[in-house]
């Protein structure tokens, strides 16, 4: 996710879960100092909202460095909910792993440790993030493979 004061609008109730990744920079990463806007005629006052976002049942392997979440000083991004999380880190990984400013939630089972503004809601059980309980579209999304045979000529 990425924004920048004067760019308003917002980015709420995100829900991503089950997802296998592998050899990446971050898993997670979210800035509001992206410095881009469409011209020069845009409001400094604008501010963008960004709030619940919910990450559930992930796996990521070779990682540098599992969050850059930086937020907006006076316009934090909030309810921000990482569960049943494990990252396993590249050979090389940053030293600082997870850095955060201008952020407020909670994690829940997440490996290697969340920042200090990401506090771990109960230690010792996995507490999900609240999805929504009625199905949605992507739910019934189905994975096909398609494979087709290229003669030669």
């Amino acid at each position: 996710i990425k924004t920048a004061i004067g760019r308003g609008g917002y980015v709420k109730d995100v829900y991503v879960r089950g997802m296998t990744m592998n050899t990446m920079k971050y898993v997670f990463w979210m800035t509001g100092s992206y410095g881009s806007h469409p011209d020069e005629h845009y409001d400094p006052k604008a501010l963008p909202v960004i709030q619940n976002i919910n990450y559930q049942d992930m796996v990521a392997e070779n990682v540098t460095m599992p969050a850059q979440l930086a937020g907006i000083s006076g316009d934090q991004f909030t309810g921000i909910c990482i569960s049943n999380v494990t990252i396993t880190l590249s050979k090389k990984p940053k030293k600082v792993l997870w850095n955060c400013t201008d952020v407020s939630g909670y994690t829940s089972g997440v490996t290697p440790q969340p920042c200090q503004l990401l506090p771990e809601k109960q230690p010792g059980t996995i507490v999900p993030c609240n999805f929504p309980e009625d199905p949605i579209p992507i739910d019934e999304v189905k994975l096909q493979r398609c494979y087709s045979r290229r003669r030669n000529m």
